[in-house]
């Protein structure tokens, strides 16, 4: 298994990034929620989801926030809340076992079409 230091973001998966801001880039405070926030700001986090629900980088940005643990421990990213992201990274490894990032990365060299980073446009 591949381990980055606490700070480095996994280089096989780049922030997406959008050629025009979405809306957590315009508005990021809408998103950002620290630890007890959620039950207490329960429709600014369901305005938070709802953004990200149309959102046209969602999947890349919810593999991204899945890979890179240690920089999304607070907030809402791709529509989820950390519990949910440690909720799905279980998952992943109880599927495709301990090393799923690097299963990940794998599969995302070898997916068809694939020309340039997730989340990067052409």
């Amino acid at each position: 298994m591949t381990v980055y230091p606490y700070s480095e973001e996994d280089p096989r998966f780049p922030r997406p990034q959008s050629p025009t801001l979405t809306r957590c880039q315009s508005e990021p405070e809408a998103f950002d929620f620290e630890r007890g926030d959620y039950a207490r700001r329960m429709p600014e986090l369901e305005r938070a989801r709802r953004a990200c629900s149309s959102c046209p980088l969602a999947a890349d940005c919810l593999l991204w926030a899945l890979v890179n643990k240690n920089a999304t421990t607070v907030g809402i990213i791709a529509g989820t809340t950390p519990r949910q992201r440690a909720q799905l990274r279980s998952r992943l490894a109880a599927r495709l076992g301990p090393d799923w990032v690097d299963v990940l990365a794998d599969q995302q060299q070898t997916r068809p079409g694939r020309t340039t980073a997730p989340g990067r446009g052409a």
